[in-house]
């Protein structure tokens, strides 16, 4: 297991030193290409990943960019990276498919993946096939409790934990009512997880919840209609992006106006622009909030993402993360670069990766599992604004009481 307890809160509390990320031979992606040499044309080093492009397309088009700059800039001694996304549509059927797919590109890595479902559906073909996924944005709670899967990001069972913490310890809030969409039963468990792990650590308990949403679902009103017979000072949705808003919506319509706490999903300038609420919506971003250029490397971040048309979300810092670690590790491999030589050289890890826009330095290594980031920085979008504000204390998992996911046997 890897531990948050020395994490080194960076990027949240104050500008640091750049600090380099790719050690080795090759150039680093976060270079100007402008000041390289040719652009890589050599023998393609093959990369691939699994998403679910209808909820997360902002995290592989991350990682695309990250690797056309390191292409340009002549990729590892003149061998650029070849990326494919396979999209796993949602569908447990399709994304074995795609693994297969993945497999079959002859890929030496899954880089940036962000799926509701591919760690479920997938862990044993990557284990069976010595391959490593580098998570942009893993959801599924497989994705934080296997061995070839380390996600960059958090996840949304230690920001349920972190989001309900900040709502209780630090706002106040004692009646905390919640809406959630468990899927099914492991996701359902790593959920009833999170909540235990905070009434662990604060002694409080959820005045009300409703785990009988689905993914789409057309209508919130019933929903919305059985929440208003609660005594509720704050509501917990436990959604992605989209279907918070309509959640909210319905909740406006009804003349529900308590503070909200979310995760890290609706953390987007889109949704800022479109959440027409009554009162503050609070989440926790995962790595050092977006909005704030004066954090050391967050504009670089902000510029790659510009200048390839990718939004500035929470997503896409996943998945840049996640290309940058790539690059740290591919460039640490000495000899021939094989499936065999990436996943020996990551989980051969015992030095972490830093990062100036990450919360918590990434660490591979060989484990049992791995759930590198377990840091949290509150953020909130005030009633009446469509900009993000940061809030703060940076919320470190072990100083807190978080007790690391699993996943349950027979799930």
């Amino acid at each position: 297991m890897h531990s948050s307890r020395n994490l080194k809160a960076v990027a949240a509390i104050a500008a640091v030193g750049a600090l380099t990320l790719a050690a080795c031979s090759g150039t680093s992606a976060s270079d100007d290409p402008s000041s390289e040499g040719s652009a890589a044309t050599g023998d393609p080093i093959v990369v691939a990943a699994l998403s679910g492009l209808t909820f997360f397309p902002e995290a592989p088009e991350a990682v695309q960019a990250v690797f056309d700059d390191y292409n340009a800039a002549g990729g590892l001694d003149g061998r650029p990276i070849d990326y494919t996304v396979y999209d796993d549509k949602t569908d447990p059927a399709a994304s074995a498919t795609a693994a297969q797919d993945a497999l079959s590109s002859g890929a030496v890595a899954l880089v940036g993946g962000s799926s509701l479902l591919d760690c479920a559906v997938n862990h044993t073909t990557w284990e069976e096939n010595g391959i490593v996924s580098i998570q942009g944005t893993g959801v599924d709670p497989y994705c934080f409790a296997t061995p070839n899967i380390a996600p960059t990001n958090t996840g949304p069972y230690f920001d349920t934990f972190a989001t309900l913490y900040y709502g209780s310890e630090e706002l106040g809030f004692e009646n905390i009512c919640a809406i959630m969409v468990p899927d099914e039963a492991a996701a359902k468990a790593a959920y009833e997880q999170a909540i235990a792990s905070w009434s662990a650590s604060t002694g409080k308990e959820l005045s009300y919840l409703d785990t009988t949403l689905v993914r789409g679902q057309a209508s919130y009103a019933g929903n919305v209609s059985s929440l208003k017979s609660e005594t509720c000072d704050a509501l917990f949705v436990a959604e992605v992006g989209d279907a918070v808003l309509a959640l909210l919506g319905e909740a406006s319509n009804q003349g529900v106006d308590l503070p909200v706490l979310v995760l890290t999903s609706a953390y987007s300038d889109q949704f800022a622009a479109s959440a027409a609420y009554s009162s503050d919506i609070y989440l926790p971003a995962e790595w050092a909030p977006y909005g704030d250029m004066t954090i050391d490397g967050m504009q670089d971040w902000a510029d790659s993402m510009d200048a390839h048309g990718v939004p500035k979300t929470a997503f896409s810092q996943g998945g840049y993360l996640a290309a940058q670690y790539f690059i740290d590790i591919l460039e640490s491999i000495d000899g021939d670069v094989t499936r065999e030589s990436f996943t020996a050289a990551a989980k051969g890890m015992t030095d972490p990766i830093d990062s100036p826009i990450a919360q918590a330095p990434f660490l591979f290594g060989d484990a049992d599992f791995h759930q590198p980031n377990n840091t949290a920085y509150p953020v909130v979008l005030r009633a009446g604004t469509n900009e993000w504000e940061s809030l703060g204390p940076l919320l470190i998992g072990d100083e807190i009481g978080w007790q690391y996911s699993t996943v349950p046997a027979g799930t």
